[in-house]
């Protein structure tokens, strides 16, 4: 990446700990446009798929040279997954004050690899929600196929709710992540059980990160590729 000339050792974290944090991208030139761009493209959703101002942020970091091959090539030496270099899916999330349908909505990804990119968050210390991200690398172990995958998913349902995250923290770490660092976070999302804080009335700033999923790797039949198709009918 752009802001990540040290990519090797961030990517021996990732492997060792299920999750690494990447250099701020605070005073990078790209962010205020993406985040403009971004927010005229989106519209009034809170998810917008493949935007053209999120395409162009891939290689305004420079993920599409730097990091993804090495990507690719992490995938087949540490977790033995022969992967799709093009098998991409961009998500840009907005929240708006007062969003609470997001809250503590805990799940796995069906990709393999997910990069959270930080391109607005409100700054308050006083205000406990503001969409914070929770999660819980190395919840489980990678499914060895897609049936341990699904029972796995809905076995984890059970914590979504607040209550349901400290339950699950008593056994698994859990780091809560604001992200006022502006410090990208990568970690291997089909092991790590994650889902964010509701966003509370009281900030007055909409809260945009630019979500980028690597290489889903459940067969066609899988439900994160049966769910993204009918999201795009």
């Amino acid at each position: 990446m752009q802001y990540c000339p040290d990519l090797d050792k961030y990517l021996k974290q990732l492997v060792v700990n299920g999750a690494t944090k990447f250099p701020s991208v605070s005073s990078a030139s790209w962010r205020m446009s993406t985040y403009k761009d971004c927010l005229k493209e989106i519209g009034d959703k809170s998810y917008g798929e493949n935007l053209p101002a999120n395409l162009a942020f891939l290689d305004l970091t420079n993920i599409t040279n730097h990091l993804l091959p090495a990507l690719v090539s992490l995938a087949k030496k540490e977790f033995k997954y022969t992967v799709n270099s093009e098998d991409i899916y961009n998500v840009c999330r907005l929240v708006r004050p007062g969003d609470v349908s997001e809250g503590y909505r805990g799940h796995f990804d069906s990709h393999l690899f997910t990069l959270v990119t930080p391109i607005n968050i409100p700054n308050s210390k006083n205000i406990k929600d503001m969409g914070q991200l929770h999660y819980f690398p190395r919840t489980r172990a990678q499914p060895s196929n897609e049936i341990v995958n699904i029972s796995g998913k809905i076995f984890f349902k059970k914590y979504n709710s607040e209550n349901g995250f400290f339950k699950l923290s008593q056994k698994v770490e859990r780091i809560i992540d604001s992200f006022q660092d502006y410090k990208p976070l990568l970690f291997v999302g089909n092991t790590t059980f994650h889902g964010n804080s509701p966003v509370d009335t009281l900030l007055l700033q909409n809260r945009m990160t630019i979500l980028t999923h690597f290489f889903d790797i459940s067969p066609r039949y899988g439900v994160g590729k049966i769910m993204r198709s009918l999201r795009s009918r």
